[in-house]
């Protein structure tokens, strides 16, 4: 049976269960071919007037026509398949001589479908996007969205981490004008030079641009579809950094108490398991994965663990302060002040999978809370916790201006007008979205209950103001929130205690196509996969992805597979 014909084989047993499973895009028939040679755009320049934000003229310093190459199998990773493409890369000058230039890249197929993706970024920026990606949470075998037809770009957020210390990726933010780049402008100006190249070289603009995102990339997204709703026809943010001001400041706050009571790694099984046993049936399975993450939260204790006496006693225990710690980071930070659009709290992280990977090899607590040393001055890239390196790197280059600062004496009242000012500046949290709405834009948010680098909650209670604000029926007509119970900041998960892949795979580029040019919304349960990493790219195992408040609930059957369970509501 042919590929696409097992596809929709599987998508019809899927949808008596109320499932979809989301299908990759192809390159439509009807391609349209470029109106103009490839190096001809070598030549290309774009003045400053014609850039929607006050900026330096954009240049093009490289246009390179690149063949096709077909997908290939490489030290056991497939690398996807390429169409021919023109490859153009460029910079858009800065207006302050001591800033640094914005780099971007833009990829144009020679068949192309009419259609613009941006890429979006991640942490503090600084390495070029290249648009030449797997998109987040991408299945192996799933087409490039070159692949597919878009023309696709992506940019350095207008720094090169490259020119800064290691351990130190907000040095650029003592720039006022590399700052602001970092916060929203940087992705207006290169959306405006891309599209100015796109009707260059295909002789019209892009019928649709869309923005695909995940974390400080989501966070940029957002962050479009409220100051430049007029530019994107849809968005995908996936685990976004919305409340960047409020994230920071809780980092912060987790990381200096450890100067005195260091959360050692090898601790963090035990809390793994804790939370496990107290919430892993909840979903009605016991199988080490966490489903049920709102009901899971109130019924997690972790005093049992607490040393004999309260000191520390080794890794078999957690100490009274330790405890105090991980109590802490499952409690709202609140602020001595409101910041931008009125907040003044940053949620609590949610219990469940701490022992999952969350990148090549570290633990997902260890990697953004513990690390494998306690955090201190000066900073080690390679042992420290991210939440340390970030927030210390914030505080010390974005709040005080001061490299030299000694974060442990922070105090946010201090430097209330600095922080509301970089909040008004790189916090995507504005609830008004009724330009975006008004032209039709559509969104589709993300988020990943095991999250340690930025609360999933956030995102839940942005949709909350949402509706608050706009009124449920138009978000409902443009919004979809997902979350994906298990699942780390960067997607990956596995059963507690080291245990198997849980499915996290899934592609969000088609249903907001879909929902933008036919009006399908998505489906409120979409199927995540676990595929195995080679062709024909096995899926090994699939489950319900489910639109927020639900979470996936097992019914019976083989609990592989996604047809076994039932998204239910998801409550505390």
């Amino acid at each position: 049976m042919p590929r696409f014909a097992l596809r929709a084989f599987a998508q019809a047993a899927l949808t008596a269960a109320g499932l979809s499973l989301t299908a990759c895009g192809t390159v439509p028939p009807t391609a349209e071919q470029p109106a103009t040679s490839c190096a001809s755009l070598a030549r290309h320049v774009i003045e400053p007037g014609a850039i929607g934000l006050p900026s330096g003229r954009a240049s093009v310093t490289s246009a390179v026509l690149t063949p096709a190459a077909a997908g290939t199998a490489n030290a056991g990773a497939f690398v996807p398949a390429l169409p021919r493409f023109c490859k153009v890369t460029g910079t858009i000058a800065s207006r302050d001589p001591a800033a640094q230039v914005i780099n971007f890249q833009l990829n144009l197929p020679t068949e192309w479908n009419g259609k613009a993706l941006q890429y979006g970024g991640g942490g503090f920026n600084g390495v070029l996007i290249t648009g030449l990606a797997p998109l987040r949470d991408a299945a192996p075998g799933d087409p490039l969205p070159i692949a597919r037809g878009y023309a696709t770009f992506g940019q350095d957020s207008g720094h090169q981490a490259s020119a800064f210390p290691p351990g130190e990726p907000g040095a650029f933010a003592l720039n006022d004008e590399m700052l602001e780049n970092f916060a929203f402008a940087s992705y207006k100006k290169v959306k405006d030079a891309a599209v100015d190249l796109m009707r260059a070289y295909y002789a019209r603009p892009p019928q649709r641009t869309y923005y695909f995102g995940g974390s400080e990339g989501g966070r940029e997204g957002m962050m479009m579809a409220q100051r430049f709703p007029a530019d994107y026809d849809g968005i995908v943010s996936v685990v976004p950094v919305i409340n960047w001001t409020g994230l920071f400041h809780a980092f912060v706050r987790n990381q200096v108490p450890q100067h005195d009571d260091w959360l050692q790694a090898g601790k963090i099984p035990l809390i793994a398991k804790a939370t496990s046993d107290a919430c892993d049936a909840l979903d009605g399975l016991a199988d080490g994965v966490v489903n049920n993450y709102m009901a899971c939260q109130a019924r997690v204790d972790l005093q049992p663990l607490r040393c004999p006496g309260g000191g520390d006693a080794g890794l078999q225990c957690l100490s009274d302060a330790q405890l105090r710690l991980v109590r802490g980071i499952h409690s709202p930070y609140v602020f001595p002040f409101p910041i931008a659009n009125g907040l003044t709290t940053y949620p609590q992280w949610l219990y469940g999978h701490e022992d999952s990977l969350d990148g090549p090899s570290a633990l997902n607590m260890v990697r953004w809370v513990s690390g494998t040393a306690a955090p201190v001055a000066p900073l080690d890239a390679a042992r420290h916790s991210t939440q340390w390196i970030y927030g210390s790197n914030w505080i010390r280059y974005a709040v005080a201006r001061d490299k030299d600062y000694d974060v442990r004496r922070y105090r946010p009242q201090e430097f209330r007008a600095q922080v509301q000012k970089t909040s008004a500046m790189i916090d995507a949290t504005d609830p008004d979205l009724s330009a975006f709405f008004a032209r039709g834009g559509k969104l589709i948010v993300r988020e990943n209950a095991a999250d340690r680098a930025q609360s999933p909650l956030m995102g839940i209670q942005y949709h909350g103001a949402l509706v608050a604000r706009m009124g449920a029926p138009a978000v409902e007509r443009s919004v979809r929130l997902y979350v994906s119970p298990g699942s780390t900041h960067s997607g990956n998960s596995r059963a507690v205690g080291g245990g198997a892949p849980v499915p996290t795979m899934v592609d969000l580029l088609d249903p907001l196509d879909r929902w933008v040019s036919t009006g399908a919304a998505p489906a409120d349960a979409l199927v995540q996969t676990v595929n195995a990493p080679l062709p024909p790219f096995v899926v090994q195992a699939s489950r319900p992805m489910c639109r927020y408040p639900a979470y996936p609930h097992y019914t019976g059957g083989d609990r592989m597979q996604a047809s076994s369970y039932q998204c239910r509501a998801a409550t505390p």
